[in-house]
């Protein structure tokens, strides 16, 4: 109940925040125009409340106050709490910035239909009119309707529940993504990090966007779709394609990716010719020194860290046993051809690449995010012998257990589309017209 005061708070206080910025730059109309009641928080996410009134989302909330909030030293704060001061931190020095160009002391931002190129572009201006563009006026949201049952099989298949086709648990999955979080020798959050910041630049040049236009090409290419049928390819078959492809990942220039490629084996040659613009893009890429150190420590962390291919068998059992169409080579192709065509400036690239940068400029917040990822996803799997994930009481944790099955339900019961419904309301008020989101 406590939660629930907070998060309706909360809200108020935002929507009173969104009312009051700009109240001062309108002229007082002659007639008192109508007013009009925003729905509260209940109303806006309705099942997200009532599985907090329920007592639903109890499992998370334990992990989250034993584990995330509460710290064994005096000296270091919880991890929750470095992770949300970045947030804030990275949004009040971008606020603080002065207005971009066509933006005035009383505009801060440009007018929509006239923004700055994107390189002198205020991030918080691009972000609020990307979010304007992708949830206001409703062009992203054929996206999310991709990406949530995505979410949502993927949650399904962890837990055994849900939609999950053989309603086994495969919390081996969720041992590798924490593994991954490990911030070791061998696995640094601040790898991926780096090869977010290193992809997204590289992705705005000629070469990116080629290469990225041939990805999407290669994805409506029957040879492929032929190629990933089930008939065609069988797990140990996919699992044994991945532990050739990832050494050679590791460790290849463009000389290495060829022979490579020559070498692949059960590849068919109609095959082969589709893929021959994209092993060319790639030998570019690879000519990128700081994009390919990126690449060779993120992809040496996926292959120490998930030695036994969960993550590839869970993906191959996902989008070609299964036969998920949100997996789908075809739908995946459609639904990134129409963000590309309605996010022509590149925005969400630019704002990933910003994100991702102000995080990896914090120690602090790169250690207590990798430590937040590695607490909710522990594990008896992964957990044992590592002093840094235990239970108040010293034992191993089974957090995955507790905690995912919460979001795999929340997210079963529409958080996605409530949160995004909220978000717009927040932003943007709920009297300028349809919204798209709060379908």
């Amino acid at each position: 109940m406590h939660a629930r005061w907070l998060l309706a708070a909360a809200a108020s206080f935002g929507l009173g925040l969104v009312a009051a910025c700009g109240a001062d730059q309108q002229v007082a109309p002659e007639q008192p125009a109508p007013m009009v009641q925003c729905r509260s928080f209940d109303q806006l996410m309705p099942r997200f409340v009532g599985a907090i009134s329920t007592g639903k989302t109890e499992g998370l909330k334990n992990v989250v106050e034993n584990q995330l909030l509460k710290t064994t030293r005096d000296d270091t704060p919880p991890p929750i709490n470095d992770v949300l001061r970045v947030i804030f931190v990275t949004l009040n020095r971008l606020a603080s910035k002065p207005p971009e160009p066509g933006g005035t002391k009383e505009n801060y931002c440009a007018p929509a239909g006239a923004p700055p190129p994107l390189e002198r572009a205020n991030e918080v201006c691009e972000l609020r009119r990307t979010i304007d563009l992708l949830v206001r006026q409703g062009k992203g949201l054929d996206a999310v309707a991709v990406v949530e049952p995505q979410l949502q099989g993927i949650l399904d298949y962890i837990t055994g529940t849900g939609t999950s086709r053989d309603r086994v648990p495969h919390y081996e999955v969720a041992a590798a993504f924490s593994n991954l979080c490990s911030n070791s020798m061998v696995c640094q959050l601040s790898n991926g990090l780096d090869l977010i910041i290193e992809f997204t630049a590289y992705a705005n040049t000629p070469d990116g966007r080629r290469l990225v236009q041939n990805i999407n090409t290669l994805g409506t290419k029957q040879t492929l779709t032929a190629f990933l049928a089930p008939q065609n390819l069988s797990e140990q078959d996919f699992v044994t394609l991945a532990n050739f492809l990832l050494p050679v990942i590791k460790a290849a220039d463009g000389a290495a990716l060829e022979n490579a490629f020559n070498q692949l084996p059960f590849l068919p040659a109609e095959l082969r010719n589709d893929l021959r613009p994209l092993i060319e893009d790639l030998k570019i890429l690879l000519a990128n020194q700081r994009l390919r150190r990126s690449i060779n420590a993120a992809v040496d962390c996926i292959d120490r860290s998930d030695q036994n291919r969960d993550l590839v068998r869970m993906l191959y059992r996902l989008a070609i046993r299964d036969n998920r169409a949100e997996f789908g080579l075809t739908r995946l192709s459609q639904i990134f051809k129409q963000l590309q065509d309605v996010d022509q400036r590149g925005s969400l690239i630019f704002l990933a690449n910003t994100l991702a940068q102000a995080v990896r400029n914090d120690e602090d917040a790169v250690n207590a995010a990798a430590r937040t990822c590695r607490i909710l996803l522990a594990t008896p799997l992964n957990a044992r012998g590592d002093a840094g994930v235990t239970t108040p009481d010293g034992g191993i944790p089974e957090n995955a257990q507790r905690v995912l099955p919460v979001v795999a339900d929340l997210v079963r019961n529409g958080l996605v589309q409530e949160a995004l419904c909220a978000i717009d309301t927040l932003l943007f008020g709920c009297s300028g017209g349809p919204q798209p989101a709060c379908r």
